[in-house]
């Protein structure tokens, strides 16, 4: 019986709870502990604490605040992926634009995923939050996660990757579209430091993130990248070599003009803005011109889309599995047949220039 006991133990979710709050430490346990396959293994008050109860507990996952004293959850995050590396979720207030700004830069310490810090209002919306959270924890628990030396990724010191020099093909006027969720704003970062400021597609991009944060995550691109990185704007007009990111709640198309359009249009799936939503407009906006790229990330949206831009005689792109966080978008990609070339993260970028 102990034996058995001990058993179902060890396949609990074991999670480490780091917040300056009390309260919302105390309101994070009792989340998370509603579910049985989720243990909360301890807590800590700061970021200093934090790293000790990793090296010390050995979670499976550590759910994070960014603001906190002693030692930030940025530099605790910096350490710990340098030292002990374990699955981090961000939990962030989106009140402010630092807090904004600094949850993507903890993406890019290598902190898998950020949700907004809860704030429920009645029993219902606790629930239906605290489910939502347990399920994406135990699903982000399984994600590898890589050691991240002298945090090589934080404060802007991403260097571009070195490209060798490929041959020109096709026309000019083509648009890049990029659909990523899980783990895509390290990918994006990546993929869009390796691009020259002359790079001559316009690219468009949907990144899946908790709403009120793609404001933090476009500054933090612009500041690491050479390329010029906005949001997307109702009427917006493309232009070469510059990053557009769909805004928080509503989906993003190209027209015909080659301007950027802001829908309010009801699809099947939670995602707005959707990947599929954008794809399929570039699809069918520029064709043989367009490139689609798929990255890491859970769910199925952008497989659609990438089909159509493959059906339309585009070039189409998916992030490998060894280096994804999450296969899961890349994979129904594939599954459906829209894409041309499946490649390690480290040569998007190259493929990106190749088909330019």
């Amino acid at each position: 019986m102990e034996a058995l006991l001990n058993l179902k133990e060890a396949k609990k979710v074991r999670v480490l709870v780091a917040d300056d709050s009390p309260t919302v430490r105390l309101m994070l346990c009792r989340m998370l502990e509603m579910d049985s396959a989720i243990k909360v293994v301890g807590t800590a008050s700061d970021g200093r604490e934090a790293v000790e109860q990793v090296a010390a507990l050995e979670p499976d996952l550590v759910t994070m605040d960014v603001n906190m004293p002693i030692m930030d959850g940025l530099a605790a995050i910096e350490h710990i992926m340098a030292y002990n590396p374990v699955p981090v979720l961000v939990v962030s207030s989106v009140v402010g634009k630092d807090n904004t700004a600094n949850a993507a830069r903890a993406l890019g310490a290598g902190a898998v995923d950020v949700v907004c810090k809860p704030a429920p209002k009645t029993l219902d919306e606790f629930n239906n939050v605290a489910a939502d959270l347990r399920a994406k924890i135990k699903l982000l628990s399984r994600v590898r996660v890589i050691t991240h030396p002298r945090a090589r990724l934080l404060n802007n010191s991403i260097k571009p990757e070195k490209i060798r020099d490929v041959p020109k093909v096709a026309g000019q006027n083509k648009v890049v579209a990029i659909g990523s969720s899980t783990g895509g704003p390290q990918a994006l970062q990546r993929i869009l430091c390796s691009l020259p400021p002359d790079f001559k597609p316009s690219i468009v991009i949907v990144q899946h993130i908790a709403r009120g944060f793609t404001d933090g995550l476009i500054d933090w691109l612009a500041s690491s990248c050479k390329i010029n990185i906005i949001k997307g704007s109702e009427g917006h007009l493309l232009v070469p070599g510059e990053v557009v990111i769909a805004p928080d709640g509503i989906h993003m198309i190209v027209t015909r003009a080659g301007r950027v359009q802001l829908v309010e249009r009801q699809i099947p799936g939670p995602h707005k803005p959707s990947i599929d939503v954008l794809l399929e407009s570039v699809a069918d906006v520029y064709e043989k011109k367009a490139v689609g790229v798929i990255l890491t990330g859970m769910g199925r949206d952008g497989a659609r889309g990438i089909k159509a831009i493959h059906d339309r005689g585009g070039h189409t792109i998916a992030q490998d599995k060894n280096t994804s966080v999450i296969f899961s978008m890349a994979k129904e990609a594939i599954k459906l047949g829209g894409v041309d070339r499946v490649v390690p993260l480290s040569d998007v970028g190259r493929l990106l220039l190749e088909f330019s």
